[in-house]
């Protein structure tokens, strides 16, 4: 039996009642420490828990040895008066905990950017803070990232669970600390006749199978429980019966002066995450701007992006309403600078593409008739649908105008051409034919012509007249 005097600061217990530690793969670890304080302290405890107050629970051996069982910040406590004594609860819970308070709103468009960077900038913006890799994180993203109402801590498991792998937040050292996959812990062999139980979760097993891990056999999802009052560590490897297995979860509570620990073992194949997407950016459209657009493709930067000062890089097609891979269909793109979207039609946010925007609040009286369609881009070359006609025009004073009660009417600032390389036949069947210039009007034909210019000159070859 080994004994232990608890000490915890800066709420120092005069005796130490209960202690219930938790520490899990993929959780915050926890801790719940209930004991007596003295009464002169009450007052001064309560002052200081308005604030955060990182509290350390230590062991002290008989022989004088410290070791930090946890150490967590205060998020809850309480105090009530049991007898004469004054008895304060307090709850804590890992340095990780403020990663999980807010949800973001980011997207990270550099496509060389590698994972181990995105890691990097999300956990960089709390103090304090640090993270150990235990596998590479190497890979280039490639792709859009996207991070939609989830918190930091939600989205960098979700990162992980990509890779099936997993977060370990770190329960004895102060701050936002925490492992990317499994620590790496000491070895230890089961004493021979030390009891265990065994348990088998078929439903964890069809589940993760079903989602992607194809290769996970049945016996990956064997659990051995042991109890120890061996300090195991996640991520400590224990033999049993000749089979490598790791602690991946540890309940320990402190009871008749020890600490008793229930220490859940697997393989380490059993502890492999499923791929998994957020359901709810299925169908999701963010508001955008074109900063570039090249052939087909469009590349944005996403209003309300809480990450605005990144390299953007990645190119979205854009979509229209007809196209075939042939060439056909309607090729009309954004101008930079353009408001759009960036849709996600699936889970996926690698499948994203732009789309057009939405109408916003303007001045212009072009959006003033229903019945009109425009099609304008910002040089003014425009083409309007009316209810009785067309008209194409490059509002600098040149158009064509097809009406249904006034027939064609062409105004031009500059020359009219038409060229035709056989027959050019102009006829009017009921009507005249008029053709007039204010200096003169010439017809030609290679050598001949007609010239009309104060008087009518001839030129060329036979002049019939009948």
């Amino acid at each position: 039996m080994k004994e232990y005097n608890l000490k915890t600061g800066p709420i120092q217990f005069i005796e130490v009642r209960e202690l219930m530690v938790n520490r899990q793969i993929n959780e915050h670890g926890t801790a719940v420490v209930s004991g007596y304080i003295a009464d002169e302290d009450e007052d001064i405890y309560l002052k200081q828990l308005t604030g955060d107050v990182w509290e350390k629970i230590e062991e002290v051996g008989e022989d004088g040895d410290v070791q930090t069982l946890f150490w967590g910040v205060v998020t809850g406590f309480s105090v009530e008066q049991v007898n004469d004594q004054k008895k304060m609860t307090l709850e804590l819970t890992t340095g990780t905990y403020f990663m999980d308070l807010k949800s973001h709103f980011r997207t990270f468009q550099d496509g060389t950017a590698t994972y181990e960077a995105i890691f990097g900038q999300i956990t960089g913006n709390y103090e304090n803070s640090g993270i150990i890799k235990n596998r590479p994180l190497t890979d280039k993203a490639g792709k859009l990232v996207l991070q939609h109402r989830e918190t930091d801590w939600e989205f960098l498991k979700r990162i992980a669970a990509g890779f099936h792998s997993f977060l370990v937040p770190s329960t004895r050292i102060n701050g936002v600390k925490y492992f990317y996959d499994l620590p790496k812990g000491e070895s230890y062999e089961l004493p021979k006749f030390a009891k265990y139980a065994v348990k088998k979760n078929l439903m964890d097993y069809q589940m993760k199978r079903s989602q992607g891990l194809t290769q996970m056999r049945e016996s990956s999802c064997l659990e051995y429980v042991i109890q120890s009052r061996e300090d195991y560590q996640i991520g400590d490897q224990i033999s049993i019966d000749g089979m490598q297995l790791f602690v991946w979860k540890i309940e320990s509570r402190y009871e008749r002066g020890e600490m008793l620990h229930t220490c859940h073992l697997k393989s380490r194949s059993g502890m492999d995450f499923p791929e998994y997407r957020e359901k709810d950016r299925a169908g999701c459209s963010f508001p955008a701007e074109v900063l570039k657009v090249k052939e087909d493709k469009v590349m944005v930067k996403i209003s309300k992006d809480e990450n605005q000062d990144q390299k953007i890089n990645l190119w979205y097609p854009y979509s229209t309403v007809y196209s075939t891979p042939d060439g056909t269909g309607w090729y009309c793109m954004p101008e930079v600078g353009d408001a759009v979207r960036l849709h996600i039609p699936e889970q996926k946010e690698e499948e994203a593409y732009v789309i057009s925007s939405v109408h916003l609040d303007t001045q212009s009286s072009d959006r003033k008739n229903p019945d009109h369609k425009i099609i304008k881009n910002k040089y003014q070359k425009e083409i309007r649908f009316t209810p009785d006609s067309i008209v194409i025009t490059n509002n600098q004073g040149t158009k064509i105008e097809l009406s249904d009660a006034k027939g064609v009417h062409i105004v031009s600032q500059n020359d009219i051409v038409l060229k035709a390389k056989d027959d050019l036949t102009i006829s009017s069947e009921t009507g005249s034919l008029i053709a007039a210039g204010t200096d003169s009007v010439n017809i030609k034909q290679k050598t001949t012509s007609i010239n009309i210019e104060q008087g009518i000159s001839f030129t060329g070859g036979e002049l019939k007249v009948q």
